[in-house]
């Protein structure tokens, strides 16, 4: 048996319903089946015969990396202008035509531009679930509405049409154009969707990069109409190659229609927690970002201008290798070490290198920090999304849109929270510190508040970290680690079962190991075993309790 990951299916399962209501189920004749993900693309439709060897393999193939390689580049065209809005934002408030409009106004725009289009995610998802054949003619028409708020942007003289334009039209656009590829994931990917969700979100942190430095560049050289002219004439020579590869797995003559979603899902805490740790994670997530070229020029940096631009573009740069980080280590390991790393870190970011900035070199350590862990949390949003739905990429994919939409709901939110902090406060004027700089210091700790608090959803059993230890340190015993996915979850939600007891007998040819695992409203419908021996596994019985 190979060290790497191995899916195992379950190929009989026995339910049983003894005189004290106790519910078993026995999972017998365990085999490695690598057919298994042929399957996992159509599990969303009901579909007219179709045999599985005729459809592009998953994780592997040109049309599964063509797909990868696309999205990647929607990704970084649709995510990369709003996450470049400080430079924008620092724009605008020091020249014409909206020098004199209120900073609050134009900060709303930011925001919208990304809150907006996150949560629109929540309305176009159902619709092109229950229409999939018009999915690609709407992702055109989005094409078209980013294009257009560009353009109307360029003509904008009052903060109003720049928030219609801007703001609402280009992130309707974004939406339209962007999630319909989320759906796609899941048909693509099975083993490696957390690492393809990791590289394609990266993305938009490479676009984080470039474009700040491009924007800024053409906004002082050529002005404002004529970079937003620039830019939609860009997206659209960039965007246009790219839709072909942008397609579902299972041809659409064969989808015949969807089934309705499982709401069981409701009933199952989990789902419960990643979506307010979702809303409370974009609540702070976004700030920095708005705000960090305007505070850069605040905080009286040399070249403040330029020293904004660049730590906002080394923010989005470190995204890229976090999200990719952040996958492969929600896919190699237990969930919850992703989200403790990522609320731990980008808290820690916040409150102890952001909070006591005083020098450029401070603010480049805070804004990679940051952006390593913080703007990366997305590249977990499939792997919640599986943990509730299972293998049902249909139940998956609407998973997703739901927590992608209570992210922008705290993104929406946090343009008006943030210009109701930034206000003089009881330490204002007494440091040196950004924590007595204007109003920072109510924003800092708001941001960092936030994102800590994600930490109580992880709860992070230290022997999980010490597995994770020994198995790069290249233990012997701690080598084996294998992932069992099990879609009993939803079986569970639906008998209102809260009480899990896992049993697990690994024989050996020498011994035998038994252990137990009492899991009480656990987050996970993945268990992982770590293995004394690569053979060791003969035999697992596993007991639901009610």
């Amino acid at each position: 048996m190979s060290t790497d990951i191995e899916l195992v299916s379950l190929n009989q399962t026995r339910t049983k319903v003894d005189d004290s209501d106790q519910r078993t189920i026995d999972l017998e004749d365990m085999i490695v089946d690598e057919q298994m993900t042929q399957r996992g693309g159509a599990n969303d439709t009901d579909e007219a015969p179709l045999n599985a060897s005729s459809l592009p393999p998953m994780d592997r193939g040109f049309h599964a990396w063509a797909f990868l390689v696309s999205a990647w580049l929607l990704e970084f065209l649709v995510w990369s202008y709003p996450f470049s809005y400080g430079v924008f934002l620092n724009y605008y408030t020091s020249h014409e035509p909206f020098q004199n409009t209120p900073s609050s106004l134009l900060a709303l725009v930011g925001s919208l531009s990304t809150g907006l289009m996150y949560f629109a995610s929540l309305i176009i998802l159902p619709v092109f679930s229950r229409f999939p054949a018009h999915k690609k003619k709407g992702m055109y028409v989005g094409l078209i509405l980013c294009v257009a708020g560009l353009f109307g942007a360029a003509f904008a003289k009052t903060s109003g049409v720049l928030l219609l334009t801007q703001g609402i039209l280009y992130s309707v656009g974004g939406s339209m154009l962007y999630f319909p590829t989320m759906t796609y994931t899941f048909e693509w990917f099975s083993e490696r969707k957390g690492l393809a969700n990791g590289l394609i979100f990266s993305g938009s942190g490479i676009g984080g990069v470039v474009m700040p430095i491009v924007i800024k560049t053409l906004l002082y050289k050529y002005g404002f109409r004529t970079t937003m002219l620039a830019l939609g004439t860009a997206f659209t020579i960039f965007a246009l190659p790219a839709l072909p590869y942008i397609k579902s797995r299972v041809p659409p003559s064969q989808i015949v229609h969807h089934r309705p979603i499982n709401t069981q899902f409701l009933k199952f805490k989990p789902f419960w927690i990643f979506l307010i740790a979702n809303l409370m994670q974009g609540l702070g997530t976004f700030l920095p970002t708005l705000y960090l070229p305007t505070f850069a020029t605040d905080l009286g940096l040399i070249n403040a201008a330029s020293a904004g631009t660049w730590a906002l573009s080394l923010m989005n740069g470190t995204s890229a290798p976090g999200c990719i980080f952040l996958g492969y280590l929600s896919d190699r390991f237990d969930l919850r070490i992703s989200i403790f790393l990522s609320a731990l870190g980008s808290s820690f970011a916040v409150l102890c290198i952001w909070g006591f900035t005083t020098h450029l070199a401070t603010l480049l350590v805070f804004a990679a920090v940051y952006g390593f862990l913080a703007p990366s949390w997305s590249a977990l949003w499939t792997k919640f999304a599986s943990t509730v739905g299972g293998d049902d990429p249909h139940l998956s994919s609407m998973l997703m849109c739901i927590f992608i939409a209570g992210r922008g709901v705290g993104n929406a939110l946090a343009a008006p929270i943030s210009s109701g902090l930034l206000r003089p406060w009881a330490l204002t004027g007494k440091s040196e510190y950004p924590y007595a700089l204007k109003g920072y210091g109510p924003l800092i700790l708001f941001t960092g508040i936030t994102l800590l608090s994600n930490i109580r959803d992880a709860q992070v059993p230290w022997h999980l970290i010490l597995d994770i230890v020994f198995f790069y340190r290249g233990e012997p015993e701690k080598r084996g680690v294998y992932l069992i996915e099990m879609n009993v979850k939803n079986y569970l939600a639906a008998q209102d079962t809260t009480l899990l007891k896992c049993q697990h007998i690994l024989a050996t040819e020498s011994n035998e190991i038994g252990f137990s695992l009492l899991v009480a409203n656990d987050i996970f419908s993945d268990f992982w075993l770590s293995s004394y021996d690569d053979d060791a596994i003969h035999l697992i019985e596993l007991h639901i309790t009610k």
